[in-house]
């Protein structure tokens, strides 16, 4: 028979047991309480800093709490997903990023000490940039056709800039002049506003970038999308051109520490996703040169693993590295 002592020890152990099991429902009810950070893995003034802080915006607007928007750069965005993972998993720390910091970097940069699906719970895929393909318009290229005919006459390689080592940049431009049957001679920048000042001055032939608004002044030849991009009229996709496996998606997602309870991620998914439906989301986020998604977060999931196959076979078949 029990003794007054164990039985008491057992009801403390339950008692315990229970608070423990409901702290974290409890948590998740009055979350938030204070401000929250969302930290962005590129400079202020950088598209996706821009698409953050409308985000923030409404976050604050539905859930009443500020957005602090921390922007942490360094090692081709792996700065800021490293220490966003070793942050507290209560909501308090979100993270915006892109494909290239959460899925690419590490398979080609040893140093990286993360993963996305084991440190990270996905919120919500916020859109996508289209990766497209631009030329020097001096040499007045109408499609990729006229490109190609140009590449043939040449004498020496056309010349093909992208922004930085380990980017989309990088790989679509590999897939694509491998497609093409291309032999360029690559030229690695840091970012794509120099590349496309040596677009315009004629220093290089063609680039292939994530689209932004700043690439307007020089002249987009194709996209590698699976349809047209409706702030893009009047331009073909690879696939229509004749490349149809030259397909890429430079997306943006949300993320939190792994642990975050899953009420909160479901708080923020909710709101998220309504506020990017909106039609005057889209019109705001074009303007920047993303086409807005939203959906689950088991689709940002999807997502990184069917880019870990695709984009793994063209990183191995390059032997591409990147140090830090």
């Amino acid at each position: 028979m029990a003794t007054s002592s164990e039985v008491r020890n057992a009801l403390v152990a339950l008692l315990t047991g229970l608070v423990l099991m409901t702290a974290p429902v409890r948590a998740a009810e009055d979350w938030p309480a204070r401000p929250i950070t969302l930290v962005v893995s590129f400079p202020a003034g950088a598209i996706m800093d821009n698409i953050g802080r409308s985000i923030g915006r409404e976050i604050t607007r539905v859930l009443g709490q500020p957005v602090v928007i921390e922007n942490r750069t360094g090692g081709g965005g792996s700065v800021a997903l490293s220490s966003v993972a070793r942050a507290t998993p209560d909501g308090y720390t979100l993270l915006i990023t892109a494909v290239g910091p959460a899925v690419l970097r590490p398979m080609m940069d040893a140093s990286v000490n993360y993963d996305i699906s084991r440190e990270f719970v996905p919120i919500i895929m916020v859109g996508d940039s289209p990766n497209v393909v631009l030329s020097n318009p001096k040499l007045g290229f109408a499609s990729v056709a006229d490109l190609m005919r140009y590449a043939k006459q040449k004498p020496e390689p056309v010349t093909l800039g992208y922004p930085g080592p380990g980017t989309m940049g990088h790989l679509v431009a590999l897939l694509f002049a491998a497609k093409a049957g291309l032999k360029p001679t690559f030229v690695a920048y840091r970012g794509s506003t120099p590349l496309v000042v040596d677009l315009l001055g004629g220093q290089i032939d063609l680039g292939v970038v994530a689209f932004s608004t700043e690439h307007k002044a020089v002249k987009v030849l194709a996209a590698a999308t699976e349809r047209p991009v409706d702030f893009l009229p009047g331009v073909a996709t690879l696939r229509d051109s004749g490349y149809p496996d030259v397909v890429a998606s430079t997306w943006n997602a949300i993320f939190a520490p792994a642990g975050t309870p899953p009420a909160i991620v479901a708080k923020l998914n909710a709101t998220i996703d309504a506020y990017l439906a909106k039609p005057e989301t889209r019109a705001e986020l074009a303007q920047f040169g993303l086409t807005t998604m939203g959906g689950t977060p088991a689709q940002v999931s999807a997502m990184i693993a069917a880019d870990r196959v695709k984009w793994g076979e063209v990183i191995k078949a390059g032997h591409i590295t990147v140090t830090p």
